[in-house]
């Protein structure tokens, strides 16, 4: 890894890092509070649907965990496209069509650098809430098929390995596209 890479990723850590931190307004910080609520109220209720509907599959006694397969093939298969469609578009938006590029081009750095934070950028951008919200579905998963704690690092590594694989395929499609 070159020195220019962290330089130019300094930016946008600092963005997240204020954005974070509450301005201490009275706004701000109901505002956080708000959101937070109801992404927990929404991630629990993810929770609980699919605790629920996974073990109705488990009591079925001849097919129930195929259709908990499947159930999660299909997760999978909406994940992928989630993350490929919101990829590329992000990658468009970054790559290309950034105010900030005539700047940054400019500047004495290389092309392989500024694509890759770029593409760094994308990445997380595009996969967070992907990562996030495909947690309560994979403890669910965990908790009712009584998974030990190797299940829960093999499926936050492959939901990781999933976001990268999407993340660079869209960047391919955008440069050849």
């Amino acid at each position: 890894m070159n020195k220019t890479l962290p330089i130019l990723m300094r930016p946008r850590l600092i963005t997240a890092r204020r954005g974070l931190m509450s301005s201490g307004s009275r706004h701000s910080r109901s505002r956080v509070v708000l959101f937070g609520a109801v992404g927990t109220i929404f991630w629990l209720g993810t929770f609980a649907v699919f605790y629920r509907v996974l073990s109705y599959f488990q009591s079925v006694e001849d097919f129930g965990n195929i259709l908990a397969m499947k159930l999660l093939s299909m997760l999978m298969i909406t994940f992928s496209a989630l993350l490929l469609f919101s990829n590329i578009i992000n990658h468009l938006s970054n790559i290309y069509l950034s105010r900030d590029l005539p700047l940054l081009h400019s500047l004495p750095v290389s092309t392989e650098d500024l694509f890759m934070s770029r593409w760094l950028g994308s990445l997380a951008d595009s996969s967070w809430m992907v990562i996030v919200f495909s947690l309560p579905v994979f403890l669910s998963y965990g908790l009712v098929f009584k998974a030990g704690m190797f299940y829960y690092l093999v499926s936050l590594g492959a939901i990781f390995c999933l976001c990268l694989i999407a993340s660079s395929l869209s960047a391919l499609a955008v440069l050849l596209g």
